[in-house]
């Protein structure tokens, strides 16, 4: 039987995807406006429709440069040595966004030859497709703007080709890929990626790209609400009508922002609590000239310095996020009650859970 060099492929290893999962504060009692009162996000005759700050279903393009690492086996042909495995390679991407948390991917890339002693060189091209799961509190911006996390599995077809007299064999060119990497975005639509590829135990890659989101953001639609008029009987003697009260939102949003919760002994906000203050940000923009004031409690667990200096790091992060949410920030301002303000027991589960709250106060 002649003897042959091997490229075979057969999987190495695992790229772990890390799954970031968070427990907030507390759900606290409801104080938005949905009932009878006007809902956040409407206002004075409108409402808005939807958000246009979320990640939506984008094309996308990439292209990066690294070094690969090639193993062929050629344990089977004495006369031939490995004496080249590592080659700079290329890849090029193409993908779509599906939701905040998964993409899909595909890919071609080459990653160079690997060269033998006495003579030759055997080329290595790979084409797939891949899904990706992404992770990260950014994950779910428009463009995925800022940095965030992915793993990567896929399916992938080798294609080796010989340069000069080198004997081989294909085994197994099909194979299942596995990678991980993180990437940046910026609000343009262009950002950088890095990441680790194992297509199998003959071929690593590691890479440094480019990307660009296609798409432009949305506006957000806004609807007129119409309203049934009003029918005034005829008075049977002329009474004095009142002057009407002008409608105000901000009257309607001081007390405990339900949903408004932070990740376990953080002030870090949760995806949830984000999107409750998007529609607070939007209703403090009907009344611009209204003083804000954001409070933020804990309850008795801990020690009492340590649950005020929390309190006081969650109202700042409040107060931070609306301001960037453009609202002004010489209308905003946070106090921290810390544990001192309870509004039920800290003996229950369920008590606990009412006294950690945040508070807006419009004055």
């Amino acid at each position: 039987m002649k003897s042959t060099i091997v490229t075979n492929m057969r999987i190495i290893s695992l790229a772990v995807v890390s799954v970031f999962a968070s427990a907030g504060c507390s759900t606290v009692q409801n104080i938005l406006p949905g009932q009878s009162e006007p809902a956040i996000g409407q206002a004075q005759g409108k409402q808005l429709r939807d958000s246009t700050d979320r990640v939506g279903r984008h094309i996308y393009a990439s292209a990066g440069l690294g070094v690969s690492r090639m193993n062929p086996d050629a344990s089977e042909v004495p006369a031939f040595t490995v004496n080249d495995r590592v080659e700079r390679g290329g890849q090029a991407t193409i993908g779509v966004d599906l939701s905040r948390q998964m993409a899909v991917e595909l890919h071609s890339a080459d990653l160079g030859s690997a060269g033998f002693d006495p003579g030759g060189r055997i080329n290595y091209h790979i084409a797939g497709a891949s899904a990706l799961v992404y992770a990260g509190k950014n994950r779910h911006n428009f463009k995925r703007r800022g940095l965030s996390g992915y793993g990567r599995v896929g399916l992938g077809y080798l294609e080796n080709t010989p340069v000069g007299n080198v004997p081989f064999v294909k085994d197994n060119a099909t194979h299942v890929l596995f990678g991980a990497g993180v990437e940046y975005m910026t609000r343009l639509g262009l950002g950088l990626r890095a990441e680790g590829i194992a297509f199998e135990e003959d071929a690593q890659y590691a890479q440094l790209g480019v990307i660009y989101r296609t798409g432009r953001r949305p506006e957000a639609e806004i609807v007129e609400i119409a309203e049934e008029p009003v029918i005034i009987p005829e008075p049977v003697a002329a009474v004095p009508q009142p002057e009407p009260v002008p409608y105000n939102t901000c009257d309607h949003l001081s007390g405990v922002l339900e949903g408004v919760n932070f990740h376990t002994d953080s002030a870090q906000l949760t995806d949830t609590a984000t999107q409750i203050l998007d529609q607070v940000a939007f209703s403090l923009q009907d009344c611009s000239t209204t003083p804000v004031s954001i409070s933020a409690h804990t309850d008795s667990v801990g020690a009492e310095s340590y649950n005020q200096g929390l309190s006081e790091r969650r109202a700042s992060s409040v107060v931070d996020y609306l301001s960037n949410r453009g609202i002004d920030g010489s209308r905003l301002s946070s106090t921290a009650y810390g544990e001192t303000a309870p509004i039920d027991t800290n003996d229950t589960a369920e008590g606990r859970q009412r006294n950690r709250r945040v508070e807006l106060i419009a004055h």
